[in-house]
């Protein structure tokens, strides 16, 4: 190949890569400008933080360092934690990329004071973005309960269990000397402010609306009274136990097992009547006389039921008046009725009325008839055992009355 072939071969390389390097930095200078504007564009439509600040004090406006500050954001179903402290001075201030109506929480901790909730002081915070809120928080002490828990000997109980509003999660125990100390009171959780104390062989103590106030230190010293506990057997007429029977004292209740026995726990002392009761028999009933813990045994036999007396039942009738021209008129009664069963029967199980010959209705309580709506009223009763007392009859045209009488 010849000198100027030669020539004429670079040059027309040269040219073409001289090109080629012109297009592919015309396109990356396109793509970088149009980065930049992007990056440009996002910058300018970035919303500004929400600002939230304020300052810390106690109740008499003293300032309160190095306080916790816990925040909580939420918003639609996504909540994110954050954490700060507050200053020397007890300032403090942050900034939060917020949405629009996102809800703010906060929370303030801090040592020898009740923590800041601000959903507990029905403060309830909602930020946009640019939004600047100043938010102050005033913390005050706990309050605390002391005493001393005997039993009616002046005798210290040891191990009973204290309760208190606001920190119920926590159970205190009295020492070997029935001494308490509960803390960490907050008097503005409730505006009853209780205590229950509890041993398992006395009544159960509780006492309220104990008007503390913030920081306060109040005495309350305890007598608990003595608790007995009963239990016993409950055998039919031939000797064998009967389950399912359902036994109650005072107010606690308990149920006989597959064997008859029974247990209740922690019912005064003192005398205190036994009543056993189970389908098919007449209600039993004892009266013992308690001493404290578990010493008392009441046992019972049951019989089939023997009643064959149907309970009676009485009626009264008070007048329902109006004043018509300056005249008193009795215009109807109210209608009360009164059922009993003999001393040893069955009991009454219900009570039953008509009027005008219509439906029979159970009666619950009084009712109202009036003259020209009533003519003829009937009620009766029947026992568990299933008598039913022959039907009392009200005749207000004819002016009859069959049957009890009247109470």
């Amino acid at each position: 190949m010849s000198k100027c072939s030669k020539w004429i071969s670079r040059s027309f390389m040269l040219c073409f890569f001289s090109i080629l390097l012109s297009v592919v930095y015309a396109g990356t200078s396109y793509a970088l400008e149009q980065e930049g504007a992007s990056s440009t564009a996002q910058e300018n439509n970035a919303q500004p933080p929400a600002i939230i600040h304020g300052k810390i004090t106690d109740r008499e406006g003293y300032s309160v360092p190095h306080a916790k500050v816990d925040y909580e954001l939420y918003y639609q179903g996504d909540t994110t934690k954050h954490s700060l402290f507050a200053d020397e001075n007890g300032n403090y201030r942050f900034e939060a990329v917020v949405e629009d109506y996102t809800d703010l929480t906060l929370y303030v901790e801090a040592d020898g004071f009740i923590t800041y909730a601000s959903y507990r002081q029905y403060q309830n915070y909602t930020l946009s973005p640019g939004d600047e809120v100043n938010i102050d928080v005033s913390l005050y002490e706990p309050s605390t309960i002391v005493g001393t828990v005997t039993d009616p000997a002046g005798q210290p109980i040891p191990g009973a269990a204290i309760k208190v509003t606001s920190i119920t999660d926590r159970v205190i125990q009295t020492d070997a000397n029935g001494r308490y100390t509960v803390t960490g009171i907050d008097y503005d959780y409730n505006a009853n402010i209780a205590i229950w104390i509890d041993s398992p062989d006395h009544l159960p103590y509780l006492q309220d609306r104990l008007g503390i106030d913030a920081g306060q230190t109040l005495r309350i010293d305890v007598v608990l009274e003595d608790a007995a506990h009963v239990r016993g057997q409950i055998v039919d007429a031939s000797g064998n136990p009967v389950a399912g029977v359902k036994v109650s004292g005072y107010t606690e209740r308990a149920t006989t097992d597959s064997q008859g026995h029974y247990l209740i726990k922690r019912i005064p002392t003192g005398s205190i009547t036994i009543v056993a009761e189970a389908a098919g028999y007449p209600k039993h009933s004892k009266l013992a006389n308690l001493t404290p813990g578990d010493h008392n045994t009441v046992d019972f036999v049951l019989r089939v039921n023997q009643d064959t007396q149907p309970p009676v039942t009485k009626y009264r009738l008070v007048p329902l008046t109006e004043t018509i021209n300056g005249k008193l008129y009795i215009v109807g009664f109210t209608f009360r009725l009164q059922a009993t069963d003999e001393a040893n029967g069955s009991g009454v199980k219900i009570t039953q009325y008509r009027y005008n010959g219509g439906e029979w209705m159970t009666y619950n309580g009084p009712v109202k008839f009036y003259a020209n709506d009533v003519k003829l009223v009937e009620y009766y009763s029947t026992d568990v055992a299933g008598n039913a007392e022959k039907m009392n009859k009200m005749d207000f045209v004819n002016g009859i009355f069959e049957g009890a009488g009247s109470y």
